[in-house]
C-alpha cells in the first residue's frame, strides 16, 4: 500500500469515527431528554401543569436544589462573611464555568444547562472510548447504555456538577489508560476542581504510572504529571484560606445549617441512614434506602468486577469513590453521588449473561422515568 493509500484510509478511519462520537454525543443527550419528555407527559396527564415541557423546565429547575448557588457563585464569586458565605462549600469550577459562558449566553441558568448538556455528551463519548479499549466495542455499547438510563439521571441535564465531573472524571481514567501523562494530571485536577470525590483520581493514576514505569524498567518523569490531581483539591482549600482566612473554612459550614454536614465513619453513616428510613418513610424509598442499597450494590459489583478481569486501577478508582462519598455523615445526594462512580458501568458491561443485562436495564429505564416524574413534581430528589 503506498502513501496515498494510507492517507485515505486514515481519512476514511477519522471521518468514521468522528461520525461515530457524534452519534453517541446526540444519543447520549437525546435519550436523557427522552426521558424527561416521558416523565412530563406523566406530570401533564396527571394535571401537573398546563405548560410545555420547555417552559416548565426553566421555572422548575431554576430554582431547584443547588442551582440557585451555583448561579450566585457565577454572579458574585465566593463571599467573604454574611448570608452567603456558606457558599463556599462548592466548588469552585462549575460557577466559574457558568461565568465565563455567561458573556456569549447572558442567562445564567441557561448557560449552566448548556454546560450540563454538553459535558452530558462528551461524557458519553469518552465512556464508550474507555469501555471499548477496555471490554471491546460490544461491552462499551452496554455499559453506555446503562449510563443512559442512570435512575437519577435527571441532574445530568440541570444546572449542577454531575455532568461535569462524569465528563473529567472520564477524560482521566481514559486518559490514564492511554498513558497520556499530562493529559491525566490537567483532567484530574480539574475534577478535583469540580468536586471533593475528584481526588479519587489519584488512585488509579498512581497505580498505572507505577506499573508503566516498571514496564518501561526505568523511572519516567512524565508520570509525574499525575501529581497535578491534588492540585485541584488544593487550589480549593487555597480560595478558603484567601477568601475567608482559613484554609478549612468549609468544614464549619458544612457542619452548620442548612447542611449540618461532618465526616464519620461509613458503619456509623449507614447505620444513621438505616435509622433515618425507619423514621421518616415519605423519605426512605426517595434516599435513605436507595444510598443504603446503592452502597452494598457498589461493593458487590467491585468484587465482581475483579472476578471478570476488569483493570484494577478502574476498580480502585470505585472503591476510593465510594469510599469518600460514603463518609459525608447527612449523606442526603447519596444516590446522585454514586451516579459518577463509573465502575458500576463499566463492571455492568462485563456481565455476559443477557437476560440479567436486560433485566437490570428495564429496571433502570422504569426506574429513570419514575424518579424524574417525582423530582419534576417537586419531591426531595437531591
Amino acid at each position: 500500500m503506498d502513501n496515498i493509500e494510507k492517507k485515505s484510509l486514515h481519512n476514511i478511519c477519522d471521518k468514521a469515527n468522528m461520525l461515530r462520537y457524534l452519534k453517541i454525543f446526540l444519543v447520549t443527550v437525546g435519550i436523557h431528554w427522552v426521558i424527561m419528555g416521558l416523565a412530563y407527559i406523566l406530570f401533564y396527564k396527571l394535571g401537573g401543569t398546563t405548560k410545555d415541557l420547555f417552559s416548565y423546565f426553566y421555572e422548575k429547575y431554576n430554582v431547584c436544589g443547588d442551582t440557585e448557588h451555583y448561579i450566585n457563585i457565577a454572579k458574585n464569586g465566593y463571599y467573604s462573611s454574611g448570608e452567603y458565605a456558606n457558599l463556599i462549600v462548592f466548588y469552585p469550577l462549575y460557577p466559574l464555568l457558568i461565568r465565563i459562558v455567561s458573556f456569549i449566553v447572558p442567562n445564567y441558568f441557561i448557560a449552566g444547562v448548556l454546560i450540563s448538556n454538553v459535558c452530558l455528551g462528551v461524557s458519553g463519548c469518552y465512556l464508550y472510548r474507555l469501555v471499548n479499549k477496555e471490554l471491546g466495542a460490544d461491552k462499551a455499547v452496554d455499559s453506555l447504555m446503562i449510563y443512559l438510563v442512570y435512575p437519577f439521571g435527571v441532574f445530568t441535564v440541570t444546572v449542577f456538577t454531575e455532568s461535569l465531573f462524569l465528563m473529567l472524571a472520564l477524560m482521566c481514567l481514559t486518559y490514564i489508560k492511554e498513558e497520556k501523562w499530562f493529559a491525566v494530571g490537567i483532567t484530574g485536577l480539574l475534577a478535583a476542581l469540580s468536586r471533593s470525590q475528584g481526588i479519587a483520581l489519584l488512585v488509579p493514576a498512581v497505580y498505572e504510572a507505577i506499573l508503566y514505569m516498571k514496564r518501561q524498567k526505568k523511572f519516567k518523569f512524565n508520570c509525574l504529571w499525575v501529581l497535578q490531581i491534588p492540585c485541584g483539591t488544593f487550589i480549593y482549600l487555597l480560595i478558603n484560606q484567601i477568601v475567608q482566612g482559613d484554609w478549612r473554612a468549609f468544614v464549619e459550614h458544612q457542619k452548620a445549617e442548612p447542611w449540618y454536614n461532618t465526616s464519620h465513619w461509613i458503619s456509623d453513616n449507614l447505620v444513621q441512614h438505616f435509622n433515618s428510613a425507619i423514621d421518616y418513610s415519605y423519605l426512605s424509598w426517595l434516599i435513605y434506602w436507595v444510598q443504603i442499597i446503592l452502597y452494598f450494590v457498589g461493593i458487590v459489583a467491585l468484587v465482581y468486577g475483579l472476578y471478570k478481569g476488569v483493570s484494577k486501577s478502574l476498580i480502585a478508582f470505585g472503591g476510593a469513590y465510594i469510599f469518600l462519598s460514603y463518609l459525608h455523615g447527612w449523606l442526603i445526594s447519596g444516590p446522585r453521588y454514586m451516579m459518577c462512580c463509573v465502575t458500576l458501568y463499566i463492571v455492568y458491561a462485563s456481565i455476559d449473561n443477557r437476560r440479567i443485562k436486560g433485566a437490570i436495564l428495564a429496571l433502570c429505564s422504569v426506574l429513570a422515568v419514575f424518579y424524574t416524574l417525582l423530582s419534576i413534581q417537586g419531591h426531595a430528589i437531591m
